[in-house]
């Protein structure tokens, strides 16, 4: 589904990513892990079309994507969760939803990029979907975003994505701050989704990504420095590779 090939990029002249190669298998869950500051936010900037590569490959689902506009790669099937989750914090929950389910409208348009290449033949969420997966959701649709806890919040940014109808779902450490709980409910939550799309994780905490990887890619300073099976993430020594 996504395949990411030499990819290098620059802020200034220091070289922050560094011949990246990394692959997200058509249904499977790939998790990219590594301390802060060695370019996993940077590299998925890169791949929604927030940054320019310098220089690289990023296809998604056989469709070199590297020029294309974030509306583009949005409508082509990639949702984001960015780290902070971003939700409209004067927007109601269910409002934020609705921006979720507009963007699919879009994407259902003839001539839109990625048109084809099997998407109508994926399980598609609704609404009734997302608040059954979070159902802290469906109780708080009149709620301001911006009053949520942040773990609500977080629930709210993956439905939100979910219903963008996404072929890969990026999530940048999507248990950052949150409590143990709603941890737990995260993790079965894609552990569900395996197979009905692709996704893509950046994640520190190593517990959780073993459980729900089947591929793991571990970066060091721009580079990659190990990947792999996610089965043998342990015997990788993962911890050894981003501890500070």
């Amino acid at each position: 589904m996504l395949k990411i090939e030499g990819l290098n990029q620059y802020y200034g002249s220091s070289h922050v990513l560094r011949q990246v190669r990394l692959q997200v298998a058509d249904g499977g869950c790939t998790v990219l892990l590594g301390r802060n500051g060695v370019g996993k936010t940077t590299l998925l900037r890169c791949l929604m079309g927030l940054l320019p590569i310098r220089s690289g490959q990023v296809t998604l689902g056989g469709q070199e994507v590297a020029s294309w506009t974030p509306e583009a790669r949005a409508q082509a099937g990639m949702g984001y969760v960015p780290q902070g989750r971003e939700v409209f914090p004067e927007l109601t929950v269910r409002e934020n939803l609705l921006v979720g389910e507009i963007t699919a409208e879009r994407r259902r348009r003839p001539g839109r990029p990625g048109d084809g290449a099997g998407q109508d033949r994926r399980p598609r969420h609704t609404y009734e979907d997302v608040v059954n997966l979070f159902p802290v959701l469906k109780s708080m649709g009149r709620r301001l975003a911006g009053n949520l806890s942040g773990g609500q919040q977080q629930q709210l940014a993956i439905a939100r994505a979910l219903l963008t109808q996404p072929r890969l779902l990026i999530l940048d450490e999507p248990t950052e701050g949150i409590q143990p709980s709603i941890v737990q409910e995260i993790q079965a939550v894609i552990a569900s989704l395996k197979g009905q799309l692709s996704i893509l994780l950046v994640e520190q905490y190593v517990d959780f990504a073993e459980s729900v990887a089947d591929r793991f890619t571990v970066l060091v300073r721009g580079q990659v420095v190990a990947s792999g099976e996610g089965r043998d993430m342990a015997a990788t020594d993962i911890r050894s590779l981003i501890s500070v």
